[in-house]
């Protein structure tokens, strides 16, 4: 069920980037992000309302919690200037390298509060099969 949600995910983080992109193209790269993130908010604002869902309070979070927002922000930023330049299947696949490395060295560590999940060597073959992928997008 959780692996077909991420697969899920990855299918609409391809649609998004492309909507973004077509946007940002349309009128730029920093109004169609405000744009987009505020369409982002009346929506989530709709679906809270509706749903009536409460609130909790944020007194006392991690500041870290609040991380999302911005890094979010950048990565929508970045990925509509990557995506008009290198196209959408390698703007993804250097995206998902990222996401793997860098995930990686969060769980092995436990960064964020996270639970800790050993790097184990046999992930080197797949991160390499990732990365020779990666040079036939290029080549091709």
């Amino acid at each position: 069920m959780y692996r077909s949600l991420g697969a899920l995910n990855g299918m609409v983080i391809a649609i998004m980037i492309y909507s973004n992109s077509l946007m940002m193209t349309a009128i730029g790269n920093t109004p169609s992000l405000m744009l987009n993130h505020m369409i982002g908010f009346i929506t989530i604002l709709t679906v809270i309302l509706l749903t009536k869902e409460e609130w909790k309070s944020i007194k006392g979070i991690n500041l870290i919690y609040l991380a999302g927002g911005v890094t979010g922000l950048i990565s929508v930023y970045f990925t509509n200037i990557a995506f008009v330049t290198l196209g959408a299947t390698l703007t993804l696949m250097l995206s998902m390298i990222g996401r793997i490395v860098t995930s990686s060295v969060i769980d092995h560590f436990g960064l964020m509060g996270m639970k800790k999940y050993p790097f184990r060597p046999i992930k080197l073959i797949g991160i390499f099969f990732m990365a020779i992928g990666l040079v036939f997008i290029i080549m091709g």
